[in-house]
């Protein structure tokens, strides 16, 4: 099952800082929803634990995560491929940052996921709405995170 998502959140923050954000996995871990843990292998690949349910199926996977495409302090893509028993997930996203005022930001996201196995036979609705549910709100998260103050 292909499933495909979009936005593009305004961040209180300037282009710089966004990407900084973005490529600190741990701040990104501790946005990203059902994330247990990250584990960088060097400063473009990750091993990641994350769980995700629809419904009645709750999955662990384990995702091995690549930046490529890195074009500082701009643009970068995300590949994601994961297993969980009986299930597989490739994510690919394309991210890219533009200044739209003083010290402000837009962060344009696309993703695209193909899901197989059992969490794909959950229902297309329901692992749609799921997804572009926790895709969202991850993004709209991490741009108001990356707007607080730092401690």
């Amino acid at each position: 099952m292909r499933l495909e998502f979009s936005g593009a959140p305004e961040i209180a923050a300037p282009p710089e800082q966004v990407w900084q954000r973005l490529l600190d996995h741990e701040f990104v871990a501790s946005v990203a929803p059902g994330v247990e843990s990250v584990e960088a292998v060097d400063d473009r690949h990750f091993k990641v634990v994350s769980a995700f349910g629809v419904g009645s199926v709750k999955l662990r996977f384990r995702l091995d995560v690549e930046l490529t495409d890195v074009r500082p302090p701009r643009r970068l893509k995300l590949a994601a491929r994961g297993k969980a028993p009986g299930s597989a997930v490739d994510v690919t996203t394309d991210l890219e940052i533009e200044p739209v005022a003083p010290n402000r930001s837009r962060l344009k996201w696309s993703a695209t996921s193909e899901v197989r196995g059992t969490v794909a036979s959950v229902g297309a609705r329901l692992l749609t709405g799921t997804a572009k549910k926790l895709t969202e709100t991850f993004w709209q998260q991490f741009a108001d995170r990356v707007a607080r103050p730092s401690p």
